[in-house]
C-alpha cells in the first residue's frame, strides 16, 4: 500500500461515511471505529500515517465531532514527519496540493484545540473555530476553483475523479440533507462532462458511481445509468488500462469493473 498512499484518503472517507450511512452510529462512533481499524497505519510513522491522520482530522473538523486529547497526541509527530519527507517527489502535484492544504487547516485546528481540549474534556471544532474551514476538495466541488481543476482533469490525474465523486455524494447526504437518490443524481449532473467524453475518465467516473450504487440500499438502477454502464463496459475493453494506471489505482478500477461484470455479466478483457 505504500506505493500509492494517497488512496488512504478514500479508505477513511468511505469507512466513516459508509458506517454512518448503513448503521445507527453517530459520527463520533464511526470516527472511533475507523481510528481503531487503521491504528496500525496511524502508529506507523510513515507516509500512510500522514494521509490517514490528516484525513481523519479533516472529517472530524468537517462533521464537527467531539475530539479527545488522546487524538491530538499524533498530530505533532505527524507535522514533524511531513516536514522531513520530500512530499513533492512522493505525491503527484494534485495530491500534494490537496495534502498541503489539508495539513495547513489541521495544523490551525491543532494550535487552537490544544489550548482548550483537556483530559476527559472533549471539544468540537466549532467551539474554537469561528467558522468550520472548507477543505480543498469541497472548494473544488462548490465551484471555488480559480484554476478550473474540476473542469480540466487530465489523464494523468484522472483517478482524482474517484475521490471527488465519493466526497460530493457523501456531502450531498450529510451536509445538504439530500436523499441517497438525490445525491447520486446530483453527481450525474456535476460530473456530466466526464461521463460523456468516452475516455478513461469516463470509466473511472462510472466505476465510482457503480460502487456507490452497490453499497447503497436505496438507489435504483435507471435506464440512463444502465446505458452508461453499457458504454463503460465497452470502453474498458478498448483501453490499455495498465499503461494509464498502476498499483492500487489500477487494482481499484479492476475491482470495480469486476463488480460490474458480476452484476451485469459483461465480458471484460484479461
Amino acid at each position: 500500500m505504500e506505493e500509492k498512499p494517497f488512496e488512504f484518503k478514500y479508505f477513511v472517507i468511505d469507512d466513516i461515511y459508509r458506517d454512518v450511512l448503513n448503521s445507527d452510529d453517530t459520527f463520533e462512533i464511526s470516527f472511533e471505529k475507523c481510528w481503531v481499524s487503521l491504528c496500525g497505519y496511524i502508529n506507523s510513522d510513515t507516509i500512510s500515517s500522514i494521509i490517514v491522520i490528516t484525513e481523519m482530522f479533516a472529517v472530524a473538523i468537517m462533521t464537527d465531532i467531539e475530539m479527545y486529547i488522546h487524538n491530538f497526541k499524533h498530530l505533532k509527530e505527524m507535522f514533524e514527519l511531513f516536514d522531513k519527507i520530500d512530499a513533492k517527489n512522493i505525491f503527484t502535484p494534485v495530491e500534494y496540493e490537496y495534502l498541503k492544504n489539508d495539513i495547513q487547516i489541521v495544523k490551525e485546528y491543532y494550535n487552537k484545540g490544544k489550548k482548550v481540549i483537556k483530559e476527559e474534556f472533549p471539544r468540537r471544532a466549532s467551539d474554537f473555530f469561528e467558522e468550520i474551514p472548507k477543505f480543498y476538495v469541497e472548494k473544488v466541488l462548490l465551484g471555488e476553483d480559480p484554476n478550473h481543476r474540476l473542469e480540466n482533469i487530465t489523464e494523468d490525474n484522472s483517478f482524482e475523479l474517484d475521490y471527488l465523486i465519493y466526497a460530493y455524494y457523501y456531502r450531498g447526504i450529510f451536509k445538504d440533507k439530500l436523499t441517497e437518490q438525490q445525491a447520486f443524481d446530483r453527481c450525474l449532473i456535476k460530473f456530466k462532462k466526464y461521463l460523456e467524453e468516452d475516455s478513461i475518465k469516463t470509466v473511472i467516473a462510472v466505476a465510482a458511481l457503480m460502487q456507490i450504487m452497490v453499497w447503497s440500499k436505496e438507489l435504483d438502477l435507471t435506464r440512463k445509468f444502465k446505458s452508461l454502464i453499457d458504454k463503460t463496459a465497452e470502453l474498458y475493453k478498448t483501453f490499455d488500462v495498465k499503461s494509464i494506471l498502476s498499483g492500487d489505482r489500477l487494482e481499484f478500477l479492476e475491482d470495480s469493473m469486476r463488480d460490474i461484470n458480476r452484476l451485469y455479466k459483461y465480458e471484460l478483457p484479461e
